[in-house]
């Protein structure tokens, strides 16, 4: 398995091709004429998840994901359309905040910031998706099974390509969330609430939407959120 140092850098160079920064000469040369868009649902092959902000060839976009409504081009309306903020976009007070930071940090501390933040912007608008059976005399109550902590670590790794290093933890919130209704401060005051320090023994046995906690070296935690849904 590879350490999450390697996963991140790959994930790292997923964010940068999605970056809304211009391309340089070279690269637009490589890639040709390329369109910025966000995928309205899981592209085929794996090639992107629902929400994931990326570049594409312009003609694959014009042709096919664009009419076939897989996918909208990145632009502020379209962001604001589908409910979701711009992985790209850095607000004013991010910006002083992360400044701050840097500003104090050894480079060693600097560098594991940079890679919670990538992690933290790769997430920010992916959903990680579960499937499971459901008791036939219940609405929503799994049966048989259970989600805890390490198939959530399973699926982060098999369904969004992220291995974390043996240090680095998943803790999982027990209590259903309403995705809509999560902002910045309601999700930190759910990561604040698990605690990193004792291994996670939440088991979740019913349909819904919930949070996690990615605990990274340097005491940085990232949100993860994940969807158990029923399997037919």
């Amino acid at each position: 398995m590879m350490r999450s140092a390697l996963i991140r850098s790959s994930c790292s160079s997923i964010v940068a091709a999605a970056s809304a920064k211009p391309l340089t000469a070279t690269t637009q040369r490589r890639l040709g004429h390329t369109v910025r868009i966000i995928a309205k649902e899981d592209l085929p092959h794996g090639k992107a998840y629902k929400g994931d902000v990326l570049h594409v060839k312009a003609g694959h976009a014009r042709n096919h994901l664009i009419p076939q409504k897989m996918a909208l081009y990145a632009t502020p309306q379209n962001f604001e359309r589908l409910g979701i903020t711009d992985p790209d976009v850095e607000t004013e007070e991010e910006r002083e905040q992360r400044l701050a930071r840097e500003a104090s940090m050894s480079q060693k501390d600097e560098h594991l910031l940079k890679d919670a933040d990538r992690l933290k912007s790769y997430l920010r608008n992916k959903v990680l998706t579960i499937w499971r059976m459901v008791d036939p005399d219940s609405r929503d109550a799994l049966h048989p099974g259970k989600v805890n902590s390490w198939q959530l670590r399973k699926k982060l790794g098999k369904q969004l390509k992220i291995d974390l290093d043996e240090n680095e933890s998943l803790h999982l919130h027990q209590t259903p969330v309403n995705f809509a209704e999560l902002n910045d401060r309601s999700v930190n005051d759910i990561l604040e609430g698990l605690d990193a320090s004792k291994p996670c023994d939440v088991e979740i046995k019913r349909l819904g939407d919930y949070v996690a906690k990615i605990s990274l070296q340097g005491g940085y935690s990232v949100p993860l959120k994940f969807s158990i849904v029923r399997k037919n």
